[in-house]
């Protein structure tokens, strides 16, 4: 079972939002290379909090402008997701922007569902689904140092399966209807229970997160939340980043 104040497997507690580095830490090797994450600090970084997974907006410099408010919000993690929608240009656009932007903030930049596109962008990790390439495939094309995440489903042979393929995270849900789905049923709580409990690895409870509900999310012991809609739809991100990630701190904490 996943315990709280572990590395990978982890959490931390609550941070205040964060600053870009300063100008020499910029310049620093390791803030400049696809390489970034050694195998060692993948496994020191702590897995928690709140994760940011994007919606296309158009032009693309609005969702990277999104994404910069967010983490002055505070997320912890940032995945570009692009189901289609943009160009093979805006797409290539978006990777570098937001690897860029994350760099700045010393956040994980990862890429939804394409290892491959991943590498090119030289982005910190990938996160596949039940229809992607194998976390196994996707660490053959990206090497031990990348984050590796897992969309699991509730069954135990899917979370056995990704963590033995190497996946560093699960993610599960929804547990809230979500805009981003909204044909995806809602999964009962005591899946979210079970997934926790059975997995060694820190596990994100995804789908129709908000202010409202992180704090329930919270209160069954995930090591975070990722947020779609409630953060790239807000008419302020950071407050909105802001405020999620009060409500799981503070549901964690209950």
């Amino acid at each position: 079972m996943l315990k709280e104040g572990a590395t990978l497997p982890g959490s931390r507690p609550p941070v205040p939002a964060r600053r870009p580095r300063s100008v020499l830490d910029r310049l620093q090797p390791s803030a400049c290379r696809g390489d970034r994450l050694s195998p060692t600090n993948r496994q020191a970084r702590r897995f928690d909090g709140v994760y940011l997974v994007t919606s296309p907006q158009r032009p693309v410099s609005r969702m990277v402008a999104t994404v910069a408010a967010a983490l002055e919000g505070g997320v912890s993690f940032v995945q570009l997701r692009d189901k289609g929608s943009y160009s093979a240009e805006e797409r290539t656009e978006a990777g570098g922007g937001l690897r860029e932007l994350c760099r700045r903030y010393d956040v994980p930049f990862l890429v939804n569902d394409d290892p491959q596109f991943a590498r090119r962008v030289a982005a910190d990790g990938v996160h596949v689904g039940r229809d992607d390439p194998s976390p196994r495939v996707a660490r053959a094309v990206l090497g031990p140092q990348a984050i590796i995440g897992a969309t699991v489903y509730g069954k135990p042979s899917e979370e056995h399966a990704a963590s033995s393929a190497g996946a560093d995270y699960l993610a599960v849900g929804p547990f809230f209807p979500s805009p981003t789905k909204p044909d995806e049923p809602v999964l009962p709580m005591h899946v979210l229970d079970a997934v926790v409990h059975r997995s060694r690895l820190p596990v994100f409870a995804i789908g129709g997160v908000t202010p409202e509900n992180a704090g329930v999310l919270a209160r069954h012991r995930v090591a975070g939340v990722a947020v779609v809609s409630a953060i790239m739809d807000a008419p302020d991100p950071r407050r909105a980043a802001e405020a999620i990630r009060r409500a799981f701190a503070e549901g964690r904490g209950s």
